[in-house]
């Protein structure tokens, strides 16, 4: 099980990922607003959790946690790279297509983070 003072830091994320979820669903989603969200998730993740070493985690669990953290670093990286594709799309169907993609990202993130939360 994960120490409180993670478990807190990854609720933290997770909400930020949620908030930034919300402003990509928007119908007319800002491209400019959707940029400075992703840019406190990052914040987020690289200030409060990238650099959390395994002290509090038992052998056992710091392997799931690693890897867990991995992923979401990809996912982090790719994810701002379509939010800067979307600031370029001309055409509707394009940015529709990059918020869609964004959206997919961020389900994904948020599922990790309730994978982490949840690792025993």
């Amino acid at each position: 099980m994960l120490p409180p003072n993670l478990s807190v830091r990854y609720q933290k994320f997770q909400q930020a990922l949620e908030q930034l979820q919300q402003t990509a669903a928007q119908e007319k989603a800002d491209s400019v607003k959707l940029r400075d969200s992703f840019g406190q998730v990052q914040q987020i993740f690289q200030s409060q959790i990238a650099n959390l070493s395994g002290d509090g985690l038992d052998s056992a669990t710091l392997p799931s946690v690693q890897s867990y953290l991995t992923e979401i670093d990809k996912e982090l990286r790719l994810l701002g790279i379509d939010v800067m594709f979307l600031q370029a799309a001309r055409r509707s169907e394009t940015a529709q297509a990059r918020l869609t993609k964004i959206s997919d990202r961020l389900h994904t993130l948020i599922a990790y983070c309730q994978a982490l939360l949840q690792v025993q």
